[in-house]
């Protein structure tokens, strides 16, 4: 919709000469009222309206179709009083509030205004409020009640006792229907609810064409093709979310038809908005309000509470109190089947009512499900995480010395999406050459892991999003509005001391300053070391790290003793060198890495990513809009 009238502008255009003669007839009955601050006029004893301008309306939502509402404006009065025979007058402007009512039906009926009052600011504001545009005004905190009010009035039962959600019966009660149809040809659009009868279009996937269909009011319209938020979330989550436009939503819609008469439905698309609040549509609150609203339907508080503690208690006797791993996976598992959702919405939900130990089990981060983990409850406080995504990490090295001073001390490795203490205790290397946290480590990631608060996003254009501020998607948290920021605060100096303890002990550290005391010449003698110390042959260095034949024969034959600084970071990734071994490397080949962002990526990968092949580090590097190593190499080797 390029444009949306406000309910405002509405009433200025329709209600204008009522609005003006109510507000004269009521200045004209009350000059005494008036709050004059005249020096020529003290008591007036005559007053005329001559113009006003609407300030703003206070929308305040009722049952059914009608809504109460208060027309705040600004009124230029004429008064006069005759003082001593003399007749005075003057000008002043004064603010009232007109209260006024009307249906919505087919437009704004039954129009009346029922008082007229001077303004008082400090007049309490009233429940239930809409926004200029008919638009319920909701806080995230008040989500659960709205939910409550749904239930209460469509499935009373659902608060009673811990049950599915009977979507087809909520929708019957409703008075709604749902239908099934391909609604885009790239599945854009996951639902629709239709507020009066129209003719759709829809894609017929035979024919390779759209085409238009009939519907009418009151229909659900859902593309079975496509999951919730990008395959999170199911159908009953997708027709709840469409109940809820209906439920809520309905005033805008009629408010819309008295100036867009095609306005008749609400399409729901897969992608997020990516705005800010302050630009934030109509249609964009009303998504948020169903995407909050929703899970919140198909999962009750208290019946949901219930319910996890129940499966707590059942999978304690199964797997033993101290199992807490198995014990949340299990009930994840079991609450999304109980209620017929996503295991990601149960565990949304599970957040969402305090469960801290939930958050290690079915973590998403950049693009894959992480592995389960757990830790002690009480080293995870609220806003904070043990996960992190990589991109998330390279933008927190980027702002904050104190954790880039902890990565560039090469005591900690990315694996998994976490900072873990880089000892064979808390990592191992996998037959295909990657590398795994060690069951041990899974398991207590309070031990050997950073741990990060959740800070609000300044620069994030999601300003207030989805279900628990977001769906989880590409991100290692469950908030796009939060993002992990890094805290020197005590558990996260226990963990880096824990790491220089270990460090002195690590059999590579012994072995790094063994072959350093050796004198080097030249950065060719120093790296060919590497490739001997490591049992390369010419094949495995030209794989590992896209580097030519020719400069392995350089290199060799101590010949490349001005190598590029590209070429330098691609032997020291693709050799997997420690830290310490890089470092040594790029000194000798005339190096220092400066605070560029591709030479800050460089320095991340060396210190932090070591163990991901040059092939992982180069899909690092593209996906920041940064050069990949080798990239006339990598580019062959991937096509």
């Amino acid at each position: 919709m390029a444009s949306v009238s406000s309910f405002r502008d509405v009433i200025a255009n329709m209600y204008y000469n009522d609005l003006f003669d109510e507000l004269s007839e009521y200045i004209e009955d009350n000059p005494d009222k008036l709050e004059s601050n005249s020096y020529h006029v003290q008591s007036p004893d005559e007053a005329a309206l001559s113009d006003f301008d609407i300030i703003t309306i206070d929308i305040t939502d009722s049952p059914g179709n009608s809504i109460l509402f208060d027309v705040i404006v600004s009124a230029e009065i004429e008064i006069a009083e005759t003082v001593r025979r003399n007749r005075e007058t003057d000008g002043i402007e004064q603010w009232f509030r007109i209260s006024c009512r009307a249906d919505l039906d087919d437009g704004i009926q039954n129009f009346q205004i029922n008082s007229v009052s001077i303004y008082n600011k400090y007049r309490e504001s009233k429940l239930g409020r809409l926004s200029e545009y008919l638009v319920p005004i909701i806080e995230k905190e008040q989500f659960d009640n709205v939910a409550t009010e749904f239930l209460n009035e469509f499935c009373p039962e659902a608060l009673s006792t811990p049950m599915p959600i009977p979507v087809d019966e909520v929708v019957k009660r409703m008075g709604l229907k749902v239908k099934e149809i391909q609604l885009t040809k790239h599945f854009t659009i996951f639902g629709q609810i239709v507020f009066g009868d129209c003719t759709i279009e829809y894609y017929d996937r035979n024919e390779r064409t759209y085409k238009p269909l009939e519907v009418s009011r009151g229909t659900i319209l859902v593309d079975p093709n496509v999951y919730f938020m990008r395959n999170i979330g199911c159908m009953n989550n997708t027709i709840i979310h469409e109940c809820v436009h209906w439920y809520k939503h309905r005033k805008y819609h009629e408010l819309v038809k008295t100036y867009n008469s095609d306005a008749l439905l609400i399409s729901c698309r897969v992608n997020e908005t990516t705005k800010y609040k302050q630009q934030w549509t109509p249609e964009d609150w009303m998504e948020w309000h169903a995407n909050g609203i929703a899970p919140r339907i198909l999962m009750p508080r208290s019946m949901t509470i219930k319910k996890i503690e129940e499966l707590i208690k059942k999978n304690e006797l199964l797997f033993g109190t101290y199992d807490r791993l198995n014990i949340m996976e299990n009930v994840v598992y079991e609450l999304a089947d109980f209620f017929q959702v996503s295991r990601i919405a149960a565990k949304i939900r599970m957040l969402d009512l305090g469960y801290k130990e939930v958050e290690g089990v079915y973590t998403y981060v950049d693009d894959h499900f992480i592995s389960n983990y757990s830790f002690k409850a009480d080293s995870l406080h609220k806003n904070q995480t043990y996960s992190i995504s990589l991109s998330d990490s390279f933008f927190e090295y980027y702002a904050n010395p104190e954790f880039a001073k902890i990565i560039d001390s090469g005591n900690f490795i990315y694996v998994d999406g976490h900072y873990v203490i880089n000892d064979s205790k808390y990592i191992k290397k996998l037959e295909n050459g990657s590398i795994d946290l060690t069951d041990y480590a899974k398991l207590h990631v309070d031990e050997c892991c950073l741990l990060f608060d959740l800070k609000l996003n300044k620069a994030s254009k999601m300003d207030i999003v989805v279900y628990l501020d977001s769906i989880m998607f590409r991100k290692a948290t469950p908030d796009y509005n939060r993002v992990p920021t890094f805290n020197p605060d005590k558990h996260n100096m226990e963990v880096f001391n824990r790491s220089e303890e270990l460090k002195k002990f690590h059999e590579e550290f012994v072995e790094e300053g063994q072959h350093l005391s050796r004198t080097t010449q030249t950065f060719s003698q120093a790296v060919y070391g590497h490739i001997k110390r490591k049992g390369y042959n010419k094949v495995v260095f030209i794989e590992k790290t896209l580097l030519s034949g020719k400069t392995y024969d350089r290199i060799k034959n101590n010949e490349l003793n001005n190598p590029t600084l590209e070429t330098v970071v691609a032997i020291c990734i693709g050799l997997e060198l420690s830290p310490t071994y890089s470092e040594e490397i790029l000194r000798l080949a005339g190096y220092t890495l400066n605070n560029t962002p591709q030479q800050l990526a460089y320095k991340k990968l060396i210190h932090s990513y070591r163990g991901h092949s040059i092939y992982e580090c180069n899909e690092v590097l593209e996906a920041l809009g940064l050069s990949p190593l080798c990239a006339k190499a990598y580019k062959e080797m991937i096509s």
